[in-house]
């Protein structure tokens, strides 16, 4: 093994180790002199010691204020979990295991919450049931009638002549596509994907969400619609308008990068430029235009337009999902379509009287998340299959 590999090995060891997560949580004199004394009589693990706590600290971008009885069921919680993943190998956990364990350690540590009062008054505290677990499906594109299955995270790049080649874990395969009328690209909750239109414009797509798109574009305007959400980077082509249509409005672009949320069982419709110049289109006479860094809300024919953090609208992407001042519903909503998943709460719990503000960091493992929020958020959750109920503490 080079040195490289070594020290990377190192890193590892020290991130899965109980006694090191035990002191970068805790951080008490005693054990500030335990790894002193470790590193005075192993010198050659202080880099990668060094390197390990770098990591560890890395992810703290918002510090949540925790109180000793906080840490101490945070770091029970970890240790509970490695000794599982300990039963189970019977050689040193692969990479794989430990980056996603370690990613629930991180999701424990750093959501950083800070409660206000909800900037969401209108919303029914009374809600039960915040998503709705829906039966697991593929991705799917559809043309010309034709069902095609995709994987998770696939990408799609429509490469002309009517074809599209599919990437899948570095394995490709190329699909032929209708020459006329639109194309379908269905995302069903807990599933992402991206998709690269023939003119170079690149579209992210959210879990539930659907896009409607040609083969290829005409030489007089650059067309498609969308159900859901996604996040798009607009090739710049002055000749050839750009038009996103969603339910009640038409969003009119040049060159320009933006996120668009806009489910159909949500009253509200959202637009967050991130850079660029955008048209929005509702009724017959309304025209609105936005700036970077402004979010149009439209609901009922009603306007709100504000200035905002875009990258609390496009963080979802990059598998986080960042938060100003949020309902908990709001984020159990999220989480919902994010894991495809049912959320359900007592009487006694009110998600949205307080709000919370940080960043959540994605994991494949579900009840990382779900500790996460339960701790930060003082309350306790059950999962059953697909259905999450949460209960006071």
């Amino acid at each position: 093994m080079n040195k490289g590999n070594q020290m990377a090995s190192n890193e590892k060891r020290f991130l899965m180790d109980e006694k090191f997560i035990e002191w970068q949580l805790l951080r008490t004199e005693e054990l500030d002199k335990q790894w002193n004394q470790f590193i005075q009589d192993n010198p050659g693990s202080k880099k990668a010691l060094e390197n390990a706590i770098a990591k560890f600290q890395a992810v703290q971008l918002n510090r949540y204020p925790f109180t000793t009885k906080d840490k101490e069921e945070v770091y029970q919680r970890i240790t509970r979990a490695i000794a599982r993943h300990e039963r189970r190998r019977k050689q040193w956990v692969t990479y794989p295991v430990a980056a996603a364990l370690l990613a629930g350690i991180l999701l424990l540590l750093h959501f950083a919450l800070f409660k206000g009062e909800s900037r969401y008054p209108f919303m029914d505290y009374n809600d039960t049931i915040i998503g709705h677990a829906l039966p697991q499906e593929e991705i799917q594109l559809i043309s010309d009638g034709e069902k095609m299955n995709l994987a998770n995270d696939a990408h799609i790049d429509l490469t002309g002549e009517g074809k599209a080649l599919v990437t899948d874990n570095e394995n490709q395969k190329e699909l032929q596509l209708a020459e006329t009328g639109m194309n379908q690209l269905v995302v069903p909750y807990g599933k992402r994907t991206h998709l690269t239109l023939t003119d170079g414009t690149v579209v992210w797509l959210n879990s539930g969400s659907r896009l409607d798109f040609p083969t290829e574009f005409n030489r007089r305007s650059r067309e498609i619609r969308v159900d859901g959400e996604i996040y798009i980077q607009v090739a710049n082509n002055p000749k050839v308008p750009f038009m996103v249509h969603v339910e009640g409005m038409t969003i009119l672009v040049q060159g320009t990068s933006f996120n668009v949320s806009a489910y159909h069982d949500e009253a509200t419709k959202t637009v967050v430029l991130v850079e660029g110049i955008v048209t929005i289109k509702a009724g017959e006479n309304q025209a609105i235009e936005l700036l970077p860094n402004e979010k149009l809300d439209v609901s009922e024919g009603y306007f709100s337009k504000e200035t905002v953090d875009v990258s609390e609208y496009i963080s979802w992407r990059t598998g986080v999902l960042k938060f100003n001042q949020t309902p908990m519903s709001e984020i159990l909503k999220k989480v919902s379509r994010y894991y495809n998943v049912q959320f359900e709460k007592t009487p006694e719990i009110e998600l949205n009287r307080e709000t919370f503000s940080g960043k959540l960091f994605l994991s494949t493992n579900l009840d990382s998340v779900m500790t996460s929020v339960s701790i930060l958020s003082s309350t306790k959750y059950h999962r059953d299959g697909d259905v999450i109920r949460i209960t006071k503490k």
